[in-house]
């Protein structure tokens, strides 16, 4: 009885570089599937059975172990599932070099055999691994031959202005290979044009575009599905505001050339985005740089009337950001310039210090009634821990809400809010406006030619309280809580100056709350002092009298 032979375990895998004719009832996989078989059948004798498995990549390049069916093949083999791997050639099972090394060394330790049906060799012996690496060697250089045939008439092709494929930008639609303009939707790319110009920027003109419905193109892909039509991102916008293609050109490699399609925007516009664009290259790309938006673009000039504009300078990788004012032609005054965190840090402190101050609010509301300085008071207490809390586009937006306008002076900054915008209502100030004035004080100092503002150092906050300003109040209250005890013949019997002046004391317990708040928590004004209010003459009991007294400079 003869020797009974081992069965081998066969595996055959195809390739298809690409998915062209793979619809096809019989198709490039199919005929190597049918040589392989065939093979495999000659080979019985020898034990050589095929598996049902189908490893099959249509699609796919040579170039890459980033196949589906390869991968599983690889894995089938290491778990010792097949005896001998079958392709119709070695450039099906890869076209590199250094992918090969490793599919043989996966093969190898799990005693798997390699063969080519149209290449015959062993790779269980040296030579039948020098002659693969030849076979190998000469098709990855025929693959990137081939590869720089392409790039070679891509370029070619450009060059002639022809388009070559990739997505189709927003404005126009192919059709024959050639670029056509969609009359919609190049109205909206010269409309995302014009918004630019006004915008503060690309992250504001996202939001902008976003709450106004514009949304990028629709594109219908092979498998039917829809790519698009959803809003823009920051990269997807700024790559349309920069886009050549709207001019007529076509780009290749840096250059441009005169396209075969037509032009969707003029030059005088593209130009003058492409300069805003420069211009605003330093400043944020994103959410996370929210700190970056100029924040009082638009709303701030210097102390002669030129506006002041967001401008930056780059130094060591590092950017920094300015508010510079526009120069004049044949004006006397030299160009001021201030970092845009100071100025901007300072000016939202200053309005949330003086929403947040009770005293100054009562000021600047003037003879509102109780109710309604209530509300404003608590308005104006909620829109400073929104201003806290904002930053970004967000932060200028709510400035934007309250008419703020910024003078930037040599000596101080100066914002104007309206009063009305703070609380909703339409409210007269204490000089009969509606607006109110903060001051920040600045110092000044020469560079070159230019002259640079800094804040003075702030003042110091969370101030101990004024103890003999409390002190006072405390006297005030028991000395009105003695008047009160009082019968009339302990008053006659009181001498007149003791009696006064307990009179006198007790009235300070009679002072506005807010004022009283404002003496035990140390927020007072720094001119109200313990012998200015012992000394006011005639306090009059009226609140709204005793703020306009005590807390005015």
């Amino acid at each position: 009885m003869g020797e009974r032979i081992k069965q081998l375990r066969c595996a055959i895998y195809t390739r298809k570089s690409t998915d062209e004719g793979l619809e096809k009832d019989f198709n490039s996989l199919d005929a190597q599937r049918e040589a392989c078989a065939a093979y495999i059948l000659s080979q019985s004798s020898e034990g050589w059975v095929q598996l049902a498995d189908h490893y099959d990549d249509g699609g796919y390049s040579g170039g890459s172990m980033d196949r589906p069916a390869l991968q599983q093949l690889l894995g089938d083999v290491a778990a010792g599932r097949v005896d001998v791997v079958v392709v119709y050639k070695i450039d099906r099972l890869t076209r590199s070099l250094a992918d090969f090394a490793k599919i043989v060394e996966t093969f190898d330790a799990a005693d798997c055999s390699f063969v080519s049906v149209t290449q015959s060799f062993n790779t269980t012996s040296s030579m039948g691994r020098l002659t693969l690496n030849v076979l190998l060697s000469f098709a990855q250089f025929e693959r990137e031959v081939a590869a720089e045939r392409i790039r070679d008439k891509i370029a070619a092709s450009k060059k002639r202005g022809m388009w070559m494929g990739g997505p189709v930008p927003l404005g126009y639609e192919v059709r024959d290979r050639k670029l056509l303009v969609v009359p919609e939707e190049a109205a909206t790319v010269r409309d995302i044009m014009q918004r630019y110009l006004k915008s503060d920027g690309v992250p504001s003109l996202v939001e902008e575009l976003e709450r106004d419905g514009v949304v990028s193109k629709r594109r219908q892909m092979r498998d039917g599905s829809v790519k698009g039509g959803t809003p823009f991102r920051r990269g997807a916008l700024a790559h349309l505001l920069s886009n050549r293609i709207y001019l007529g050109l076509i780009t290749h490699k840096g250059k441009a050339y005169e396209g075969e399609h037509d032009a969707i925007v003029d030059q005088e516009l593209f130009d003058r985005v492409q300069a805003k664009l420069a211009l605003n290259q330093g400043r944020a790309r994103g959410t996370a740089n929210a700190s970056r938006t100029s924040i009082l673009v638009g709303r701030v000039h210097d102390d002669h009337g030129r506006p002041m504009t967001p401008c930056h300078t780059q130094n060591h990788g590092k950017h920094y950001r300015y508010y510079a004012s526009i120069p004049r032609d044949g004006s006397k005054h030299a160009a001021v310039r201030f970092p845009a965190p100071d100025l901007e840090g300072a000016v939202v402190k200053a309005i949330g210090s003086f929403l947040s101050d009770r005293n100054r609010l009562w000021l600047s509301f003037g003879e509102l009634p109780d109710a309604g300085l209530l509300n404003a008071v608590a308005a104006a207490g909620r829109l400073a821990s929104k201003l806290r809390s904002t930053e970004g586009t967000a932060l200028k937006n709510k400035l934007a809400e309250l008419d703020l306008r910024v003078t930037v002076g040599e000596r101080s900054i100066n914002a104007i809010l309206n009063l009305a915008c703070l609380t909703g209502t339409k409210i007269e100030g204490k000089a009969g406006s509606n607006t109110v004035e903060i001051d920040v004080p600045t110092t000044t100092r020469s560079h070159g030619h230019e002259k640079r503002l800094r804040l003075n150092p702030p003042a110091r906050s969370n101030a101990a309280p004024n103890q003999a300003l409390v002190d006072l109040l405390g006297r005030a209250f028991e000395a009105r809580d003695t008047l009160l005890a009082m019968d009339d013949t302990d008053v006659a019997a009181m001498p007149i100056r003791q009696r006064r002046h307990l009179e006198r004391t007790a009235k300070l317990s009679y002072l506005a709350p807010d004022i009283v708040i404002a003496i035990l928590d140390g927020s007072q004004p720094a001119h109200l002092s313990a012998r200015k209010l012992v000394r006011a003459a005639s306090l009059p009991l009226d609140w709204a009298a005793q703020r306009g007294m005590l807390l005015a400079n």
